[in-house]
């Protein structure tokens, strides 16, 4: 049983195992051969599976925020931050106002950027670009503080569209930081599709992001100076006090509190009482025989929002008011002359009547009113005096010159707060509603069309239209019995002696204007601001200031004040916003205050490189490898 075991042995020590070195070093290369083609082998099948888990997340498109975000997305060549400094954002929220809190979120972004990014900043009030180095001084710039002017959004939207192509910008972010109020939004107008359409025509990568900081908490009162009329020897002061939080009628309660009213330095409270949510109080004040002019102001006592608080007002020298009435019926013509100028010898005016042949060439200088009840077969509303008078800031009324539909109606609403037919001293509504319509006309509509009384159907009954700097009325009947009974006075007189009064301030030496618009001034004409002591602050600028007071310009005095619009809450929702962008894309930041992180980004891009990489990995390890030479 041994004897195979031992010739195993015997036949094992025949053979002895000699190093053969050139053996050894292939048997080497083969052993590593096989290593580095399974290592490969391994890499190849990685890059795969990675180029397509890459590609997936491309496709999903996922978002970072914060620093990261920044890090993997990179920074825009071009930031432009649209600043709303409009009067509804200096509403206090907690110890700081909504634009104060809005311009340190911004900034905290734009740190983000810093030295990777330009900077754009473009205000409210002026929507003029100004660069800027440092995100970090975003809330100490002259162009964020607060402002009077109401904001135009679709107007800096267009301004930044304008920038970007100016200075042929690369990838570019918008960001936006405003209350979402509707006025400044102005939702309905036809503008919207224009700036839309201009920013989803730019070949640059264009995003949108907007920091919306809609909600209010507390109360707030707001105070306007409605009219301030110069009669004789005394100034009646016409002033509108409202609750403009979100309380609406019997639920805003009662509330009684001191109203400041500053005439020429002396100051003087009276304590009025709003049941509701408004009022409208006036008050005449003596002012002595032969006084040339002045100005105050009115205010209310701190809230939560200061800058409704005040509200300036000027006034002139006595200035007597002309109306002319244009019409082709004499009867017609004498009847409106009489309303337009019931008392010329009390109340300083005068009218006269002309037929249309005499427009041409008439003297409009002297002219607050122009009233029109006659045809325009030979063009005369479009004569250069006629056009002259209403860049000038001249008033026209428009009367029907046509047949009308004969539809009976009655007037069921109007705007009572201001305009023509607002209420009279006390609160006192004018009777418009008992006004027996039974001919009537469809008034033009347009963009720039304010409705300001219709009727039951909805159709209008009077409308007001900007003409340059003066204003165009239209009324849909008349006042002759075979279309109305307006002849009787009670409607008719107070409406053409507002407008009569409204058109006197162009001849005046004090304008009652608003921030951001039209105030008559001359283009270089300096405006020098007056303070609260009576004098004069340093500098002046022929720049129409954004911020209210009372101004010098040339021999004018100048009251501007927050447009009305801006004391209306009512704000646009997230629904609204992205639907005025129509297929532009727009992201909001968190609407917390307290927030503090960023902007979230978009890092598709970076999956789409590492897909590419991870391709040109696999090709690279797929190649081939070079002979070697003999």
């Amino acid at each position: 049983m041994m004897v195979p075991v031992v010739i195993h042995l015997l036949n094992r020590m025949r053979y002895r195992s000699l190093d053969w070195a050139a053996m050894s070093f292939l048997l080497a290369a083969t052993r590593r051969s096989r290593r580095s083609a399974k290592l490969r082998h391994w890499l190849v099948l990685l890059c795969r599976v990675l180029a397509v888990t890459a590609l997936v997340l491309a496709l999903a498109r996922p978002l970072v925020g914060g620093w990261l975000g920044w890090a993997v997305s990179g920074a825009p060549e071009t930031v432009i931050l649209l600043v709303d400094r409009s009067p509804s954002m200096e509403w206090q929220e907690g110890t700081t106002t909504k634009r104060a809190a809005a311009l340190r979120r911004l900034a905290e972004a734009a740190r983000a950027t810093s030295g990777s990014s330009r900077l754009v900043v473009i205000d409210s009030a002026t929507r003029v670009p100004q660069e800027i180095a440092d995100g970090g001084v975003l809330p100490e710039l002259a162009v964020t503080s607060g402002a009077d002017a109401a904001a135009d959004v679709p107007g800096m939207l267009g301004a930044a569209v304008d920038y970007i192509l100016a200075n042929q910008c690369g990838r570019t972010e918008l960001w936006l930081a405003s209350d979402l109020q509707a006025s400044d939004w102005q939702p309905e107008s036809l503008r919207w599709a224009e700036v839309t359409a201009r920013l989803g025509a730019l070949p640059q990568d264009v995003r949108m992001r907007l920091l919306a900081l809609p909600g209010s908490s507390g109360e707030n009162w707001a105070v306007r100076v409605a009219a301030a009329q110069r009669q004789r020897s005394e100034l009646l002061l016409t002033v509108d006090v409202a609750r403009n939080d979100g309380s609406r009628g019997e639920s805003a309660g009662e509330k009684s509190f001191p109203l400041a009213v500053v005439l020429e330095g002396a100051r003087s409270l009276v304590n009025v009482k709003v049941s509701g949510s408004q009022l409208r109080w006036q008050q005449t004040v003596a002012l002595g025989d032969g006084k040339a002019g002045g100005w105050g102001w009115v205010e209310l006592p701190p809230d939560a929002n200061t800058r409704d608080n005040v509200s300036y007002f000027a006034f002139g020298a006595e200035t007597h008011l002309a109306a002319v009435i244009v019409a082709d019926d004499p009867a017609l013509g004498r009847l409106l002359s009489r309303a337009a100028a019931p008392a010329p010898a009390q109340l300083n005016q005068s009218s006269v009547a002309i037929k249309p042949s005499a427009v041409p060439g008439y003297d409009w200088q002297p002219v607050a009113l122009l009233v029109a009840a006659a045809r325009d077969d030979s063009g005369w509303m479009q004569e250069d005096g006629v056009r002259r008078f209403l860049d000038g800031g001249g008033v026209a009324v428009i009367f029907p010159s046509a047949d009308g539909v004969t539809n009976a109606a009655r007037v069921t609403s109007w705007r009572k707060d201001e305009g023509p037919l607002a209420d009279a001293q006390g609160g006192v509504e004018l009777a418009v509603n008992e006004l027996a319509v039974t001919q009537r006309v469809v008034l033009p509509a347009g963009e720039t069309v304010t409705v300001l009384a219709s009727f039951a159907d909805g159709q209008p009954f009077v409308t007001r239209e900007p003409v340059g700097r003066g204003w165009v009325y239209r009324c849909a009947t008349l006042p002759q019995p075979a279309w109305s009974d307006l002849a009787e006075g009670t409607v008719l007189v107070p409406m053409l002696q507002r407008m009569l009064r409204e058109g006197g301030r162009r001849l005046g030496t004090a304008v009652n204007g608003v921030c951001g618009e039209d105030a008559g001034a001359a283009a270089g004409e300096l405006w020098t601001q007056l303070n609260r002591n009576g004098g004069t602050t340093a500098g002046a600028s022929s720049v129409a200031p954004v911020v209210a007071g009372v101004y010098q310009v040339g021999g004018r005095l100048v009251a501007l004040n927050r447009p009305a619009a801006e004391d209306v809450r009512e704000a646009v929702d997230e629904t609204t916003v992205r639907g005025l962008f129509g297929s532009v894309p727009v992201r909001f930041f968190e609407e917390q205050a307290e927030a503090s992180g960023n902007l979230s980004s978009e890092i598709w891009r970076v999956f789409v490189v590492a897909v590419l990489l991870f391709l040109i990995g696999e090709a690279l390890l797929t190649l081939p490898g070079r002979e070697g030479t003999r």
